[in-house]
C-alpha cells in the first residue's frame, strides 16, 4: 500500500497517460467494447453487426449465413487538466463460423486489461545529506497487461431460444518501473507480473416476449471464474541506469551480470471477476431498433499484491446504455448501418472515491460484397469525474473494424 505521505505528495504530480487514467487502478482498465461494430451502440449483447447478430454474443451467431474474420483497432485520446495523450492498439481479432444456421463456433484474441500509465513529479524535491542539499524527482510507470484467448460455441434450441458459451484463457504480463531521479541519474526498481486464469461466459437469448405483436429480443449473459486469475510477481534488484535506456544491461551499476536473481512471489486469486448483463432490443420500425442494456461487474479477488500506482483497485461497476440503430438492407442501395447511444457508468474503487462516467457513442457500418463484408467505424466520447488526483478526464476513442465473409467451413449453396 502506498504510504499516506506519498499519497498526499501525489497531489502535486502531473500525469502522462499512454491510454487513460483508469489504467492506474489495480491491474489496469477494462475495455467495454472489443469490436468496432458495438462501439456505436455502447453494448455487448444486442445486434450491432447484422440485424440479428452481435459479434460479442455467441447465442446470435447461428443467424449468420457466412463465416466472418473480424479485426478491429482503436485510437484513444485522453484529455485532462492541461495534458493529453494518444494511444493506438488492437481491439480484437475474431473468427466466427456458423453451421447450418443451427450451431456456431468462434475463436478470438483481445486485450483484457491495460496498464499503460506513467506518473511523474512536476517539480524537484530536496533533502539534506551531510550538509549537502540533494534534489530528486520520481517517475512511476506501468505497461502491458493480461490478454485473453477465447473459444466460443452457440446453439439454436428452437425458433425462439438460443444459448452460447465462451471459454476465456487469461495470459500475458505487465511491467512496473519506479524511478528515483537524483541529480539527473535514474535509480530504477522494476518488477513484472505474469497472469494466468480461466473464465467462462454463459449466454441466453430469446424472442418469446411480444409487444404490439412485435417480439422483443432479450439476452442475458453471466461471466464467472473457473479459476481465479493468479499473478506471479518477479521483483528485480534496484540499479543505476547509467545509459538512460530504462533497461538493466552491462553498462549499468551493478551491471546485469552482477545483479541478484529476482525475488519471485505467487499470488492466488488476485482477481476473481464476475459480471451479469441483461439487454433488450425492440424494432420500432422496419430495420430501426431501440436497445437498452444493464451491466453489473464485480471483482472479489484478494489483491494482496500492491502494484497499483494509485493504491486502489476497481471493485465493482454498473453501466446503463440506451441506443438507437438503423440497419442496412443487404443487396440494395441502402448498405449503411447508423448507430447512436448514451451510456452512464459508475465505478466503485477500493480505498478511493467512486468514479462516475457519462458518454456518447456513434457508429456507421458499410456493407459490401455478395458475402456481406462490412467496414465499421465507431466513435466514443466519455467524461469521467471523481478520478484520483486528476479530477475530471475526457476520453475520445475512434475504432475501425473490417469483417470479411466467405464460405469457409460452410456448406456450399447457391447464392
Amino acid at each position: 500500500m502506498l504510504s499516506r505521505k506519498l499519497l498526499i505528495s501525489l497531489l502535486f504530480l502531473s500525469f502522462i497517460f499512454s491510454q487513460n487514467s483508469m489504467s492506474g487502478y489495480g491491474f489496469g482498465s477494462y475495455a467495454d467494447n472489443s469490436d468496432a461494430a458495438s462501439v456505436g451502440v455502447s453494448n455487448e449483447l444486442l445486434p450491432s453487426f447484422k440485424s440479428d447478430v452481435s459479434l460479442s454474443n455467441p447465442s446470435t451467431w447461428h443467424n449468420l449465413l457466412f463465416s466472418y474474420l473480424n479485426t478491429s483497432v482503436d485510437v484513444q485520446n485522453a484529455v485532462f487538466q492541461s495534458s493529453n495523450s494518444t494511444n493506438f492498439s488492437l481491439s480484437s481479432a475474431k473468427l466466427v463460423i456458423p453451421w447450418k444456421q443451427k450451431m456456431s463456433f468462434g475463436v478470438a484474441f483481445e486485450p483484457y486489461l491495460s496498464r499503460e500509465v506513467t506518473i511523474n513529479d512536476t517539480t524537484l524535491t530536496s533533502f539534506t545529506f551531510n550538509d549537502e542539499e540533494i534534489l530528486y524527482s520520481r517517475l512511476n510507470s506501468s505497461s502491458g497487461g493480461p490478454s485473453k484467448g477465447q473459444l466460443s460455441f452457440g446453439y439454436k434450441l428452437n425458433d425462439l431460444d438460443s444459448i452460447g458459451t465462451s471459454l476465456n484463457i487469461i495470459f500475458g504480463s505487465s511491467r512496473n518501473t519506479r524511478n528515483l531521479i537524483i541529480d539527473n541519474e535514474n535509480h530504477l526498481l522494476q518488477s513484472r507480473d505474469y497472469f494466468s486464469g480461466t473464465m467462462i461466459d454463459l449466454f441466453y437469448s430469446t424472442n418469446r416476449v411480444n409487444v404490439r405483436d412485435k417480439p422483443i429480443f432479450l439476452s442475458i449473459a453471466y461471466s464467472l471464474p473457473i479459476r481465479g486469475i493468479n499473478v506471479e510477481n518477479d521483483s528485480y534488484q534496484a540499479f543505476l541506469d547509467l545509459n538512460d535506456n530504462n533497461y538493466h544491461d552491462v553498462n549499468d551499476f551493478p551491471n546485469v551480470g552482477q545483479a541478484l536473481f529476482p525475488l519471485t512471489q505467487n499470488f492466488k486469486d488476485e482477481l476473481k471477476i464476475n459480471s451479469f448483463i441483461i439487454a433488450a432490443d425492440y424494432e420500432l420500425k422496419t430495420r430501426r431498433h431501440l436497445q437498452v442494456e444493464l451491466l453489473n461487474w464485480n471483482d472479489t479477488g484478494k489483491h494482496n499484491l500492491d502494484s497499483s500506482l494509485y493504491g486502489g483497485f476497481i471493485k465493482n461497476k454498473n453501466k446503463l446504455s440506451v441506443s438507437f440503430i438503423k440497419f442496412a438492407q443487404p443487396f440494395t442501395r441502402d448498405p449503411f448501418n447508423f448507430k447512436a447511444s448514451l451510456f452512464f457508468q459508475n465505478y466503485g474503487v477500493k480505498n478511493l472515491e467512486n468514479v462516475n462516467e457519462v458518454g456518447l457513442g456513434l457508429g456507421v457500418g458499410y456493407n459490401f460484397g455478395i458475402t456481406g463484408n462490412q467496414i465499421d467505424f465507431g466513435y466514443k466520447f466519455a467524461n469521467r469525474s471523481g478520478l484520483h488526483v486528476v479530477g475530471d478526464e475526457t476520453i475520445h476513442m475512434f475504432n475501425i473494424g473490417i469483417s470479411i465473409g466467405d464460405l469457409w467451413f460452410v456448406k456450399r449453396r447457391e447464392i
